[in-house]
């Protein structure tokens, strides 16, 4: 093998493979979709009441970050102006317009929220202190100062410590009662209050012990039914954004069914100009479909995500994900023939056979081939003695075929086999080739020479068949088309392979056992 073929082949192994690498270890790819797809539908609906001025109607939505994707969202503005707004104030929905009586407005999301724990860069999300000296700190309450002495917490000094400290008091020595205040100095003061108090004291010890803090806002999913709005802290340490919701065990134990809605002060929904309003939010989580679920192996990374193949239509990802696999199905019968040195009928003849299977049993889906080409070379030996042309007879064979399928089709239906009425809808043109390459090959090699294409060919196709049929390969190759160029190198040093085949090996081993000549034989003389 010459060097110009061992440098190719080692160019496309290294192109195909450090973008493969890339993809899955730095940006997190997965080779295949989870089963169980984390994906929720989240109803925000409200009922407004107004006496005809102009009012605004604000509500706080999610946006797509490390640990949260947006698939799709959909609104009702009952005759209201509705824009999304996304600037540093966070990404929000605002309806506007005179509201002179009640309206009902409501924004669905489907949201996907991966199951790997993901951290969130601080300085990212705005979460950074100010320079000393550029903006006064917020001076903490005389019981604040007096707790922070009493905890032993220094001005910022190990903002970890100061955050397990904090959130260990609050936690544990502060009771959680559904009808507490939401004062953080009362909470402070009874050592007790709500889940609103204690996270708001929260807030107040982070911040009295110098450490850059803020409120903020979402929901908690649930499978299914009526959610509410909870309020969490999120605080910086080291680079991250730690968030800290009081009804956890720990710190950073984000719950992995919370949808982050707001960061800062201020409610989720804000509203002017109303005489009343309501709101409820509603949760249901989704079961999806395999193809849909594919969608979410797409990276976070926007350019990555940009060129995936994931943002293309179902329809069009399902068709991809089995095209894609056929360059290892062509690997697969290069092997087949050069290195085995099994012969078929053509290269690619059997894996197209096997592809057309692809939606039956692999043993009923040959026995119908069979059963057609029996016919079909039966036909061909009839239409012989007509000494038609070869377009003529070849149509003549498609239509011959076509009725065998038919006739197949009726007799499924009638026994309730699926399998007759669902396969070979597609490979009628193929098979009426095969059925003419079988006939010639007939006459000019023999019905012996015959046979063996045909069980090399079966062969092949059986060989093949599962790696149509594997969802897990489909969906590897969609996610990461880039491993064709390791299969374009294994083809391209198979292709410069000039030794013996297997078949060579069986066929000539009497010769190699054979001794060379002038070598002594057994009975000999010395």
């Amino acid at each position: 093998m010459n060097r110009v073929v061992l440098s190719t082949a080692a160019a496309l192994f290294l192109l195909g493979g450090s973008i493969f690498l890339y993809k899955h270890v730095s940006l997190g790819m997965a080779l295949w979709p989870d089963p169980s797809a984390r994906v929720w539908r989240i109803d925000f609906g409200m009922t407004v009441r107004g006496d005809g001025r102009p009012a605004q109607i604000e509500l706080a939505i999610p946006e797509s970050d490390e640990r949260q994707n947006v698939l799709d969202e959909e609104s009702i503005d009952d005759g209201l102006a509705l824009r999304i707004v996304d600037d540093e104030k966070g990404r929000r929905a605002i309806w506007s317009g005179r509201i002179d009586g009640t309206r009902h407005l409501a924004y669905g999301v489907r949201i996907h929220i991966p199951r790997a724990e993901v951290e969130i860069d601080a300085e990212r999300v705005g979460l950074v202190p100010a320079p000393r000296g550029r903006r006064p700190a917020p001076k903490p309450s005389p019981e604040v100062q007096t707790l922070l002495k009493e905890l032993g917490m220094a001005d910022g000094e190990d903002p970890e410590a100061i955050i397990a400290s904090s959130f260990s008091f609050v936690v544990h020595d502060i009771e959680t009662a559904a009808n507490g205040s939401d004062d953080p100095r009362i909470v402070l003061r009874t050592r007790e209050g709500s889940n609103e108090g204690k996270t708001r004291l929260l807030l107040d010890l982070l911040r009295g012990a110098g450490v850059e803090s803020r409120l903020a806002s979402g929901v908690r999913l649930r499978s299914r039914g009526q959610s509410w709005i909870e309020r969490f802290v999120e605080a910086a340490a080291d680079g991250r954004a730690v968030p800290l919701i009081v009804s956890s065990e720990r710190p950073n134990d984000f719950p992995a069914n919370f949808l982050l809605l707001k960061r800062g002060e201020g409610e989720v929904l804000q509203t002017q100009g109303l005489q009343a309003s309501s709101f409820d939010v509603s949760v249901l989580r989704e079961t999806l479909p395999p193809d849909e679920m594919a969608a979410f192996v797409a990276p976070h990374n926007p350019f990555w995500r940009a060129i995936s193949l994931y943002r293309l239509p179902i329809e069009t990802r399902r068709i991809l994900s089995i095209l894609l696999v056929i360059p290892l199905a062509a690997l697969v019968a290069a092997g087949y023939r050069n290195l085995v040195g099994v012969r078929t009928f053509g290269t690619f003849m059997p894996l197209l056979l096997a592809l057309s299977l692809y939606e039956t049993n692999v043993v009923i889906g040959v026995l119908l081939v069979a059963v057609c080409l029996a016919v079909g070379v039966f036909g061909r030996l009839l239409l012989d003695r007509l000494r038609l042309l070869f377009v003529p007879r070849i149509c003549l064979l498609l239509s011959l075929v076509i009725l065998t399928v038919t006739s197949l089709a009726q007799i499924g239906y009638a026994w309730g086999g699926r399998e007759l009425m669902g396969g070979l809808l597609f490979p009628i043109v193929i098979l009426a080739m095969l059925i003419e390459r079988i006939s010639v090959n007939t006459m000019e090699e023999g019905m012996r020479s015959t046979a063996q294409l045909l069980i090399g060919s079966f062969g092949l196709s059986a060989l093949v068949y599962p790696l149509f049929r594997s969802a897990g390969l489909g969906h590897l190759f969609l996610g990461f088309p880039e491993l064709i160029f390791c299969v374009m190198a294994c083809l391209v040093l198979m292709g410069g392979y000039t030794g013996y085949r297997v078949a060579e090996l069986v066929r000539f081993r009497s010769l190699l056992d054979a001794p060379e000549p002038g070598d002594a034989g057994p009975g000999s003389r010395a």
